[in-house]
């Protein structure tokens, strides 16, 4: 059983008015930091643990961690924990205005969760919040959305920029994203959960509900790595769902290699 399963959202929820206010409206205002910040995550890579952090200097509280639960539930089964970034500066008032703006749809619903983790690599702040839905009929819903912030400019990073410097683009997180896909499916054969002739590559796809290898990507880094958090439906008449863990909605696009060396 995941703690959060991640899906595509259903045209008719209102989820989608949601998402089109966000880049209309909050996204439109985020500063996004260009080249110079790169250059200095370049320059100054290194991971900094959550229990060593300090920041004081450019947190809005200093007696709080730099991301800490703003909100929490008392329920163990459908736990919802809303996260506040406690950073100075109206790139992070945006950013909160913007989770609160996400989150709003589920928050002290019944059988939804919402969690967040965070991590710091260099001067990267990178935060990525979850909220899934189990009302549904069919298959939990599970949507996600990330923030990249410049600890050093305190200016969130838009994605352009973010995958420039690992030294990719679209099209490279597409292909590394379809090969997968791909992998799961043939690993499933291999478990007999399908019959190729019964279904095929397409067949598979229609079941997860992608159509588009790039639709609700978010992008962050942990450990120095640079992931996709990308939302499928693991649920069919095949029983995939024994097969898939949270971890498989985590795509992997860049290994650093410092983790490279440490493996």
């Amino acid at each position: 059983m995941f703690e959060i399963e991640n899906r595509h959202a259903p045209k008719n929820r209102k989820t989608n008015k949601i998402n089109n206010k966000l880049q209309e409206n909050t996204k439109k205002s985020l500063i996004f930091a260009g080249a110079a910040a790169i250059i200095v995550f370049i320059i100054s890579y290194i991971y900094i643990t959550k229990q060593n952090e300090n920041y004081n200097n450019i947190k809005e509280q200093k007696s709080n961690y730099i991301v800490y639960t703003k909100y929490t539930n008392n329920d163990s089964k459908f736990s919802q924990n809303i996260p506040y970034v406690n950073l100075k500066g109206n790139t992070a008032k945006l950013i909160n205005s913007d989770i609160d703006l996400f989150v709003s749809e589920f928050k002290n619903q019944k059988k939804n969760i919402i969690s967040y983790e965070y991590d710091i690599s260099g001067i990267i702040l990178s935060i990525i919040v979850k909220a899934g839905d189990y009302n549904t009929e069919y298959s939990p819903r599970v949507y996600a959305r990330s923030y990249n912030i410049n600890l050093n400019t305190l200016e969130a990073i838009d994605n352009k920029n973010l995958l420039s410097f690992f030294g990719i683009d679209e099209t490279t997180v597409e292909s590394l994203i379809e090969n997968k896909f791909k992998y799961f499916y043939n690993d499933l054969l291999k478990n007999n959960y399908y019959v190729e002739e019964e279904c095929n590559y397409k067949c598979f796809l229609k079941y997860r509900e992608v159509d588009n290898y790039l639709d609700n990507i978010s992008y962050y880094i942990k450990n120095g790595n640079l992931y996709a958090y990308r939302p499928f439906i693991i649920y069919s008449i095949f029983g995939e769902e024994e097969y898939f863990t949270e971890d498989s909605y985590k795509f992997l696009l860049v290994e650093t290699e410092k983790n490279k060396k440490e493996e």
